[in-house]
């Protein structure tokens, strides 16, 4: 399935979606502290605690979850579509720049 639907090549095309869509959210975001992207793991190191961001993120429908404390970790599945990708980080991107006040 890997191969036939070419989930490899669109999981780096997804990756860099979420890479630029969340440096810009950095730059924008004075509660994020470190950004790591490795593929489709994603860590959010924030200079606050994690869990209610993960809550509000989960009102919202987006399945986060929280490690250590304050890093948000995305962990989006190979088949997750672009659209897809845009729409969780718009919900993140609300969601941190509220709390960010």
């Amino acid at each position: 399935m890997i191969e036939k639907e070419n989930l490899l090549d669109s999981a780096k095309r997804i990756s860099r979606v979420f890479q630029e869509r969340l440096e810009q959210l950095r730059q924008e975001c004075n509660i994020i502290r470190e950004l790591r992207v490795l593929g489709l793991m994603i860590g959010i190191e924030l200079t606050i605690e994690g869990g209610p961001t993960v809550k509000a993120c989960m009102e919202r429908k987006l399945l986060v979850n929280c490690t250590q404390g304050t890093v948000v970790r995305l962990l989006p599945a190979m088949t997750l579509t672009e659209e897809q990708a845009n729409e969780g980080c718009d919900i993140l991107a609300e969601v941190l720049k509220q709390q960010a006040g």
